[in-house]
């Protein structure tokens, strides 16, 4: 796929705020030139190339719809001259996934941050899309956890003490906050401590 962009001011969505550079990611084009991209999306992963590269200049893990198939869309912001060309669409073998496996239960946690990692240990309770239960790990012992269940997708968050021995940000209260996917026994996504720290979370469910 070619496209041909004018720069223009984008706007600053809701993902942008809460997951910064999560979604979107910076490369120098040039301004009035044929952009070549290629899109792969696999699961619950895309992978955006740029110009060639074979490097991907993003990678966006656990996509957030809940259906595994669907339409593509191009669009160009708001104020903004847009136009693609060559655009083609060629169908990968789909991945094994299955939405809306269950959050209840006790799993094992490891975060791994942009500033070191920790392990703890999740209790859970699903009552239709609300999730309430305790964290005892990295930053908090028997902390509540609060959040929402969507067909399998996971927002959940709970109160921490960053502590004064890592030396990189003020010690202190903190609220950390998880995102992402349960698949079966597994489950995985983005985690952040708020002010601090970012990073990714995977998680077993304990038998």
């Amino acid at each position: 796929m070619r496209c041909n962009t004018w720069p223009s001011q984008v706007s600053v969505g809701k993902l942008r705020r809460e997951w910064p550079w999560i979604y979107e990611s910076h490369i120098d084009l040039k301004p009035e030139t044929w952009t070549t991209v290629r899109i792969e999306v696999a699961g619950r992963a895309a992978k955006i190339y740029v110009n060639g590269s074979a490097n991907p200049a993003l990678i966006v893990e656990g996509l957030k719809g809940e259906d595994l198939h669907g339409a593509v869309a191009l669009w160009g912001s708001p104020n903004q001259e847009s136009y693609f060309s060559n655009v083609r669409i060629t169908p990968a073998a789909p991945q094994k996934l299955q939405n809306g496996a269950d959050i209840s239960g006790a799993w094992d946690l490891h975060y791994a941050g942009d500033v070191g990692a920790f392990d703890g240990s999740l209790r859970l309770k699903r009552e239709g899309s609300k999730v309430t239960g305790s964290w005892s790990g990295g930053l908090a012992q028997d902390s509540a956890v609060t959040g929402t269940w969507r067909d399998g997708y996971v927002e959940l968050s709970f109160a921490g003490e960053w502590p004064k021995d890592i030396g990189l940000g003020e010690p202190g209260a903190v609220t950390v906050i998880l995102a992402g996917w349960i698949d079966g026994n597994t489950g995985g996504g983005r985690m952040r401590v708020e002010g601090h720290s970012d990073g990714r979370w995977a998680a077993t469910r304990k038998q």
